[in-house]
């Protein structure tokens, strides 16, 4: 039987880390796509995969990583997209087009740019899987303050819902993971600054705690590989039941 390759946008922490790590433990080659040089590479040299030096915002940084994973280890199976960023970008307060475009160039043209470059290339080899990571904050009621997470987490469904479409009859699934709350370096320094906060939340959520990352990776799992060979264009909130 082939050894699959997948692409793990954002990596080297957090959900990507988590990802990378069940994937391999499953039998998946994993190339380790992040700016985290230091932490990329560790994770990598631990898997036996392959780290690249990666912006998800500029096209040609991903026909590079394109290159480096293909020479390596052949036709991927596929790309899970799962680099992200908060922005603090808040209606109350004064407009901040830098750091609107900070959010949209990595949350969504990121994306973008990777079922583009990537579905091109599973759809050349006839079959792949693409796992977009959106966020619960995506997903009515849309709760967070953080306008700019939230606007292109919405987008990111509609990018995948596309892709779906177009790509479904060339044996290429597309689908959606959307984490609620979980224990990331991304929410670390809120964490960290208002604990008080936080256990507020957690309070919230009807299972009472936060996710682990492992979780979520266990949930991209169910979509990359044959488990869910019958889903494309659908969307699996993970939360703990926030949403419920």
């Amino acid at each position: 039987m082939s050894v699959h390759t997948v692409v793990v946008t954002g990596g080297a922490s957090g959900i990507g880390a988590a990802t990378c790590r069940y994937l391999a433990e499953q039998g998946y080659r994993v190339v380790v796509a992040d700016l985290q040089r230091t932490e990329g590479e560790r994770l990598a040299a631990e898997l036996d995969g392959l780290f690249v030096h990666h912006d998800v915002g500029d096209p040609v940084s991903w026909e590079t990583l394109m290159t480096a994973a293909v020479d390596r280890f052949g036709p991927l199976h596929g790309l899970v997209a799962a680099a992200g960023v908060k922005s603090e970008y808040l209606l109350q307060g004064p407009p901040d087009p830098v750091l609107f475009h900070r959010a949209a160039t990595v949350n969504q043209l990121g994306v973008i740019l990777g079922v583009q470059i990537v579905g091109e290339h599973l759809r050349e080899q006839g079959r792949g899987s693409i796992v977009n990571i959106a966020s619960g904050a995506a997903m009515p009621p849309a709760q967070s303050p953080d306008v700019a997470y939230v606007s292109t987490k919405w987008g990111v469904r509609g990018i995948s819902r596309v892709a779906a479409r177009r790509l479904a009859p060339h044996g290429v699934r597309v689908n959606t993971v959307l984490p609620g709350l979980v224990r990331t370096p991304m929410i670390a320094g809120i964490t960290e600054r208002d604990p008080e906060r936080v256990a507020s939340v957690e309070a919230a959520i009807p299972m009472g705690r936060m996710g682990r990352p492992e979780e979520i990776a266990r949930a991209v799992y169910f979509f990359v590989s044959e488990l869910g060979s019958y889903a494309t264009g659908a969307e699996l909130v993970v939360d703990g039941g926030s949403l419920a």
